[in-house]
């Protein structure tokens, strides 16, 4: 006899539990015609790869079968939560609708009628921006208006209802901090549950205009920039691809950290890369090895005005005035390839300078300058050949002019025929000395072009842009064969005047930590990408690579996008408590940011920050392991001890490792393992653990400066529940008891 199933206290428990049981069998039975269709299972996983050069019928089966196959894949992870929430909403002059949301729509089969509804679609906004009562929400066919009279919140896993209230306000409120109270994962994760309205607006900005998004600390900025790619490919599924969609994050960890969000979003094939691994892509071979080195780490070892000396130059560097000096040296270089006289051999013209004009800078104009000087080379080739030709026949017919004047002025004998077998050598060779002459001018014209190579390229550009001190700097980086992070855009915008970048053009780009962008490479991207649109998120509080990166938002709005890009704000952190946040504020508000909104924590709240000096270093590794000890006790899984440079990092590793179960996290770490970790400040952007200990913020490690003031803000924004901060010595004057918030 089957077990009635617990269900939890609500007077429509039950009818919801039937419905569930219903939408699962639904579910199942698309699951078996998908897998009937595919040959494919259910939870194993099969990808198709596409040839290198398919014809059009084998690209749209492919395509076919891959949308099948990601089918496959949403319903296997609907069957595990089939939906979230209902709501019942009655449109004006209409009967009363109900919906379900979930992850993913599911139709009926038989009737196609809508079982699930996906949270992208519009009716979805009814959930995330609307409350009990008078409601509207914008449909293809225009604004629909009606009354919102129960919206339900149901925590479903398989065919077991665990638990439902129906949402006001509070409700909502209450929902809200218990999914933000709880524990954090190895990955971030998705928010469809949460997703908040002013996270929302963001999400489902139109595809045709740029976005740019100030998201203070704990805001869910990053998570929103993936459910907004979830979002278009839904919404643009037409015309939008996932293969046309790159996503570029600020390193590999960061990559790793992120990973699991799309494909939880039933989202896969989207390019996952860091601005490095486009431009590798793009260059393949040419590009050059990368130095090594953390400029936030230099920065942090670096004086005041030394740091301001070398963020000059890298400013430089990352500007667009530096992109149009580029952009007329590239053109006076092409300009150089050609000689005003034109090209002749042996007195015969090959081409002259008003056709090389014509070949050079309007039949190939839009074809990389190696492509063009190859198909000169090639045009050159082929009319010294015909000039070759041209000679010889010009000497035959003088050889055979000069035969027959022998013929007719001396007898027929030896001597005649000795004279008449000397025209005809000598004939022979002149053939020989015009085809030299020939393979002689070819070799002459090819050594008339100069090297091509990116990096010469790059230094003969840097003598020309009118900036010794940046010049030298560079040679003494080139001249140990590699290049600087700054470098990259001015080497691929040369690699793309002169080999083309080997990307596929792409629809959209989003840029995660954008702050930390110059204008440079955003332009380049930009023109790489004529008809992509892209969305920025990034927090100008967070800029602790401002020295390349942008200080105000209007860096790129006019100068890069021409007014065809939106600033929205998410001030609402979700991250922090507000005991944590309000001490974090009090840090970065000693230097306020002009136009950035003051950032508001979600009434959470828990343990004030823990501040304690320590005498020594003894001391201080003592109290880091019982700290680890404690918040392992209280059942906290991600624990991050950050100091504030990766050679203070390792020695705490050295130390407390063993003890704390801890891992070192380096810039050369491609994988995010969660646990304990020791990281340094430059590595923590972006991420989020339970608990986070700040483990050494002396006076003389952050002196009351701007640049300390934002690495000591990134590092106090990462904890979700407790955060502590050890000191030797003095305490550093930005942790002085609150002055301005911002």
């Amino acid at each position: 006899m089957n077990q009635s199933p617990r269900l939890p206290e609500h007077p429509c428990a039950q009818e919801e539990y039937l419905h569930l049981q219903e939408t699962c069998d639904t579910i199942a039975r698309e699951t078996a015609e998908t897998e009937a269709l595919t040959g494919a299972k259910a939870g194993v996983h099969m990808d198709v790869q596409m040839k290198e050069d398919p014809d059009q019928e084998e690209e749209v089966t492919i395509q076919l079968f891959r949308a099948k196959l990601d089918r496959l894949r949403q319903l296997t992870m609907a069957a595990e939560q089939a939906y979230f929430a209902r709501l019942d909403f009655i449109p004006e002059k209409s009967r009363q609708e109900t919906y379900y949301l979930g992850r993913w729509g599911v139709l009926d089969p038989a009737t196609l009628d809508p079982v699930v509804i996906d949270w992208r679609s519009p009716v979805a906004n009814l959930y995330y921006s609307g409350q009990i009562g008078p409601m509207d929400y914008e449909a293809p066919d225009g604004r629909v208006r009606g009354e919102l009279t129960l919206k339900r919140m149901l925590n479903v896993r398989r065919r077991e209802l665990n638990s439902l209230f129906d949402s006001g306000i509070a409700a909502q409120e209450a929902y809200l901090q218990d999914v933000l109270g709880s524990i954090s994962s190895d990955r971030l994760r998705d928010i469809v549950t949460t997703i908040q309205a002013e996270q929302n607006i963001v999400i489902r900005h139109p595809l045709n205009r740029h976005l740019m998004v100030q998201g203070a600390a704990g805001s869910g900025k990053t998570t929103i920039a993936l459910h907004r790619i979830a979002y278009l490919l839904y919404t643009y599924q037409e015309t939008l691809k996932p293969e046309k969609m790159m996503i570029l994050a600020p390193n590999p960890l960061f990559l790793s950290y992120i990973s699991q969000v799309l494909p939880d979003l039933g989202v896969e094939r989207v390019i996952q890369t860091t601005f490095e691994g486009w431009c590798r892509e793009g260059m393949g071979k040419r590009m050059p090895k990368v130095y090594r080195e953390s400029r936030l780490e230099k920065n942090l070892q670096l004086s005041a005005a030394e740091r301001e000396r070398i963020g000059r130059l890298i400013r430089a560097k990352g500007s667009l005035e530096m992109m149009r000096k580029l952009e007329a040296w590239l053109a006076g270089l092409q300009e150089k390839m050609i000689p005003e006289s034109g090209f002749r051999m042996a007195g015969v013209p090959l081409m002259d300078r008003k056709e090389l004009e014509d070949v050079f800078f309007r039949q190939l104009k839009y074809s990389p300058l190696e492509i063009r000087i190859t198909e000169l080379k090639k045009m050159i080739r082929k009319r010294v050949h015909s000039a070759e030709e041209l000679l010889k026949e010009r000497y035959a017919a003088m050889t055979e002019q000069q035969a027959d004047r022998l013929r007719g002025a001396l007898p027929e004998g030896p001597d005649r025929q000795r004279k008449i077998r000397e025209v005809y050598v000598q004939r022979d060779q002149r053939y020989r000395e015009i085809g030299e002459r020939a393979e002689k001018y070819l070799q002459q014209f090819r050594d008339k072009f100069p090297s091509l190579e990116p990096t010469d390229l790059y230094r003969e550009f840097l003598e020309s842009a009118g900036d010794e001190e940046l010049a030298a700097e560079t040679r003494a980086t080139l001249d140990r064969h590699r290049v600087q992070q700054e470098d990259l855009p001015i080497l691929a915008m040369i690699c793309r005047a002169v080999y083309g970048l080997r990307t596929s053009p792409l629809k959209h780009i989003v840029i995660d930590e954008c702050q930390d962008f110059s204008p440079f490479q955003i332009e380049l991207l930009r023109q790489s990408n004529p008809a992509a649109t892209f969305t920025l998120v990034g927090d100008l509080y967070q800029g602790i690579r401002s020295d390349e990166g942008i200080r105000n938002w209007d860096e790129w709005k006019e100068p890069v996008f021409h007014g065809q890009a939106d600033l929205r704000q998410l001030t609402v952190s979700y991250r922090n408590t507000v005991e944590i946040m309000e001490r974090a504020k009090a840090v970065a508000g000693k230097y306020p940011i002009p136009g950035v909104g003051e950032t508001k924590p979600v009434l959470r709240h828990g343990q004030e920050p823990e501040i304690a000096q320590v005498s020594g270093e003894k001391e201080r590794y003592r109290a880091i392991c019982a700290q680890v000890r404690k918040w392992r006790e209280e059942g906290f899984h991600s624990i991050a001890l950050i100091e504030k440079t990766a050679e203070e990092a390792a020695k705490l590793f050295r130390a407390v490792g063993a003890e704390t179960g801890a891992v070192l996290l380096t810039e050369e770490d491609m994988e995010y393992r969660g646990g304990v970790m020791i990281l340094p400040a430059g590595m923590v952007k972006g991420m989020e653990f339970d608990c986070v200990g700040v483990c050494n913020a002396s006076a003389e490690e952050f002196p009351a400066e701007e640049f300390p003031a934002r690495v000591l803000y990134v590092m106090m924004t990462r904890p979700l529940h407790r955060l502590r901060i050890w000191h030797r010595g003095d305490r550093s004057p930005l942790l002085q008891e609150h002055e301005t918030a911002i």
